[in-house]
Parts: structure tokens; sequence; C-alpha cells
């Protein structure tokens, strides 16, 4: 160990210290050894080791030349900087619940999120959150359509083309029905989800509810609907029943009767006040078109329209017998209810109307053109009213 007495203290450079640290790191070499060769005492050296691992000493080349001195921002730049940071925060929040929304786990699946989503969210951040590589994600956008992507463009497309033929009007049970129909074969859930993920909406309306009005002058007429089984063929069992529209203002009535066995609408009326004569307008159409023999039991809600003398003696004289909802059960009738919210939810609600004029033309080719003779109805194994008929005719 060389002597260090009456020695007076030196002073080394941060490159000196940095290089003579460096040198104890090599192979087969000792702190010693290295303070013996530069005849520097190893207690320094080994002080200078502490300081390197510590990240005091570095060398000149890393050293910069002018220490960095924060630029001051104004409020606004200040301002725009924190606006940046919350919106990618917001980002990164947002983009787990997005994530959870895929059901597989397949990694075509991921993909395809992250090709759908790559305008929003960095195909880096999603690829780390799904767990897959971003070189696997190029490889797969890149290679050629396979079948099942081209019969899923083709099923879009379809599904798009029947939603729009029916005016919006389809749900996937009834566009699952057509397919069918046009000899396609897929599933339901499949349907449902490629119509889901297109944003395809059947028009709906909501239900409104109103509570029958109690009085002793209703009750004489009972429901006789409720003890019987359903039909089994035309001109068994018949429902009516009125609904309002507002048309620029003005409220219009339409009274509507449904053959409860094949869902056809056989008779209606539209005016501009709730009256008897409205009711009797609908009833008197529907004979004219039945020519019926037996007696069909009639079912109606509890309204004065129905249940007046006058009506009441109307329908014995065509051989038609009356039964009525009981009070407060408006589900009773729910075959005229489920009528109304579907010319509501199809018709109705999206379309607009000159005047009263212009809604009976919509109303009646509704009505007859569609309702009746294309729309699949649920109920009948999605089989159009007049087609269900024709069928049963024909059996």
């Amino acid at each position: 160990m060389p002597s260090t007495k009456g020695r007076k203290t030196k002073q080394y450079s941060e490159q000196f210290k940095h290089d003579a640290v460096l040198l104890t790191f090599r192979d087969n070499t000792t702190v010693k050894g290295v303070a013996e060769g530069l005849d520097i005492h190893p207690f320094m050296l080994s002080r200078w080791r502490k300081e390197y691992l510590m990240g005091n000493i570095v060398s000149d080349n890393k050293r910069p030349s002018k220490p960095e001195v924060p630029l001051k921002l104004s409020d606004n730049e200040h301002v725009a900087q924190l606006q940046k940071r919350v919106q990618q925060l917001e980002m990164e929040n947002d983009l787990p619940k997005k994530v959870a929304t895929i059901r597989g786990s397949r990694k075509s699946e991921k993909f395809e999120f992250i090709a759908h989503n790559c305008r929003t969210f960095p195909v880096v951040l999603m690829c780390k959150i799904l767990n897959v590589s971003t070189s696997g994600f190029y490889t797969w956008r890149n290679r050629p359509v396979s079948q099942y992507r081209k019969r899923e463009e083709w099923l879009a497309s379809e599904i798009t083309r029947l939603f729009r033929l029916s005016k919006e009007r389809y749900g996937s049970p009834r566009i699952y029905a057509q397919l069918r129909k046009c000899g396609v074969s897929v599933s339901k859930k499949r349907v449902a989800r490629i119509m889901r993920q297109l944003g395809l909406k059947a028009r709906c309306a909501r239900v409104y509810m109103r509570k029958a009005k109690l009085h002793e002058f209703y009750a004489r007429v009972s429901n006789i609907k409720k003890d019987l089984p359903k039909p089994t063929a035309v001109n068994q069992q018949w429902a009516g029943d009125v609904t309002f529209i507002k048309v620029k203002g003005q409220w219009l009535y339409l009274a509507a009767i449904i053959d409860l066995y094949s869902r056809r609408i056989i008779g209606w009326s539209l005016a501009k006040r709730k009256t008897m004569q409205l009711s009797l307008a609908s009833l008197a159409m529907a004979v004219r078109k039945r020519n019926i023999r037996d007696e069909v039991l009639f079912h109606t809600d509890r309204g004065a329209e129905y249940s007046a003398y006058y009506v009441q003696d109307w329908l014995k004289r065509h051989n038609i017998k009356s039964s009525m909802n009981r009070p407060g059960y408006c589900t009773d009738n729910a075959e005229m209810e489920s009528f109304f919210h579907t010319l509501k939810a199809e018709l109705i609600k999206s379309t607009h109307f000159e005047n009263e004029r212009d809604l009976r033309t919509k109303v009646a080719s509704y009505i007859q053109h569609f309702y009746n003779r294309q729309r699949l109805h649920s109920a009948l194994d999605y089989v159009s009213p007049i087609n269900y008929e024709t069928k049963a005719q024909g059996a």
C-alpha cells in the first residue's frame, strides 16, 4: 500500500474517478490492486465505487453541457396541457370499458376490436390491454379475407336490405324468419349479433297503460273471452279497440277490429271524435268483409263507445256476442293493444302526416298492403295473416 504520510490532498477529475471505478469491475482485479496501480488510497477508491453506484460519478461525455431550465408556460398553455392530459386519462379509462364488450377470447375477435377502434385509441395501448402483439395485429390485417368474413359481410348486406325493405319495422326474430324463407341457413343469435353491430333496431313505442273507470254501468257485460279456448278458425272471436293519433296539433281517433284466429285487421275507421259511430263504422266494415253466419264473440274494453245501448243492440242484431275486459285488466285485450303498439312504432312514430286525409291514406296502405299481406307475425309462426288464413283453408 503506498504511503500517504505528508502528502498533499490531490484533486481528481470526475472522468478520472469514473475510469478508475470501471477498472475495479474488470475480471481478476481487486480494489487494492487498482489503487496501487493508480497510486491512490484503496479507501478513496472504495468511496468512489459507492458514489458511482449511487449515480453521483458520471463520465464527462454523459454530463450535460448546460443545465436544462424549465420553460415558463403561460396560463393558456398550461391549461391546454392539462386538458390534453385529462383527455388522455379519460381515453385510458374508457378503453377497459370498451374491451369488456368483447365476448369471446379468440385473437381474431380481439384484432377485429382493435381494427374497429384504431382511430379512437392507440393500437399499442389496445394490444397491451388485450394481451396480443402489435405485429400479430398488423399481420392479421394484411391477410386476405377469410370465407367466414365474406359470409359475415354478405349476411350483413342481406340483413340490411331486408331491414330497409320492411321500412325498419322488423327486429331480429322477423329478419331471421325472412332469411329462412329465402333459404339462408343462419342462427337467430348470429342475426341478432349482426344487427346489433350494424346498429339496426326496429321501431318501437312506449306502452301506456290507462286504468279503466269503474262504474256499475259497465259491469253488466262480463269477460267471456277469458274462459274460452283459443279460436280454431276465422270468425269465431274478434276484438276491437280505439286509439288516438295526433296530427298537426289535432287528435284523431282510430277504431280497429281484429280476427283473433289469424290476427288480420278486418275493419277500421278514422274520425275526429271518439263516438259510437266510430266503433260502428269499423264493425260495419268487418261484417261486410266477413259475411258471418255463426255467432261471433266480440271482445273490447269497457269504453262507452262499445258499451252504449245502441251499440249492444246493433251487435245482437248481427249475431255478435259482446265480451269486455275485467275492470282494471287492460291486458284482457292484449291482441288489440299489441296491434296499436306495432302501428305506432312502425308507422306513426317516424312518419310525417300533412292532414287527416294523408293519415287515412297511409294507415290504409299499412293495414291492407303491409300488415295483412306481408308482415310476418310472431304468433303465427312468422306468417302474414292472409297467408295464414289461406293455409288454414287449404289444410
